[in-house]
């Protein structure tokens, strides 16, 4: 590493990307309500402003030296069964997306769409399950790092209000995102790496955009599917603080070779 781990350099990552956006929506004239309905929309509220933002976190990654941390959780301390969680929000997503009428759209749309959820997901998951969480550990328990990353990453969301969305549905999105945070912060845990958070992120997106943009509405058993997976998290999370938080207190020459 280039840099050690400490909070500022993950607060200095998550202030400039939300800069990066906030910038670019408001010189492209972005209303987040309507940013899936067309090609065009996607292109200028999505693709755009989160593709130039990505390019910012994969360099200053690069700079602070943090690929490997950032990417890859090791040593691994999460119980097997937290797998679960990752199970559960694969199954949850791809039932989003096989009832959200996504398909229905014109393929251009549907392509652009896609691309614009890959960079989200890959986008939002350096910043808050990679740059945040490598950074607070530097100096946070991991409860806080856990608490932490995922209320960032509900403020994250909380631009929205200020390119249309109303302050109702943004609160309501603040404190979904917390709680999503925290089943990606298990996946991440559980699998030993960033990637499949990414790839669910994305592909949740991807179902969550498509409906709004082909106006499907979203059938009662998705929306359990998620909150159970949800509730699951919560649990996951608390059993992989402790084990996390075991084995940093394990003293280095106790642990076998």
């Amino acid at each position: 590493m280039r840099v050690s781990p400490r909070p500022i350099a993950g607060l200095l990552a998550f202030v400039a990307y939300l800069a990066i956006v906030a910038v670019l929506w408001k010189a492209l004239g972005v209303d987040y309500d309507t940013v899936q309905d067309t090609t065009a929309s996607v292109i200028k509220g999505i693709v755009i402003p989160v593709g130039i933002g990505a390019l910012f976190l994969a360099w200053y990654t690069t700079y602070l030296g943090w690929w490997r941390s950032v990417m890859i959780e090791r040593p691994r301390t999460a119980p097997r069964w937290t797998m679960v969680v990752t199970l559960l929000y694969l199954v949850a997503a791809l039932a989003s997306v096989a009832t959200s009428g996504t398909f229905t759209l014109p393929a251009a749309h549907v392509l652009v769409l896609a691309l614009g959820c890959a960079l989200v997901g890959f986008s939002e998951e350096i910043l808050t399950r990679g740059l945040l969480l490598v950074g607070f550990r530097g100096s946070m328990s991991e409860v806080w790092v856990w608490f932490s990353t995922c209320a960032l990453f509900g403020l994250l969301h909380g631009i929205n209000v200020l390119f249309g969305q109303s302050l109702p549905a943004t609160i309501r999105q603040i404190g979904f995102a917390f709680i999503a945070g925290t089943a990606l912060y298990v996946v991440r845990m559980a699998q030993g790496a960033l990637f499949p958070a990414m790839l669910l992120h994305g592909l949740w997106d991807f179902g969550a955009l498509g409906a709004g943009a082909s106006d499907t509405t979203t059938p009662v058993f998705v929306g359990l599917l998620f909150q159970l997976t949800l509730i699951v998290s919560l649990v996951a999370a608390w059993q992989i603080i402790k084990a996390k938080t075991a084995s940093l207190e394990t003293p280095s020459e106790a642990i076998p070779a």
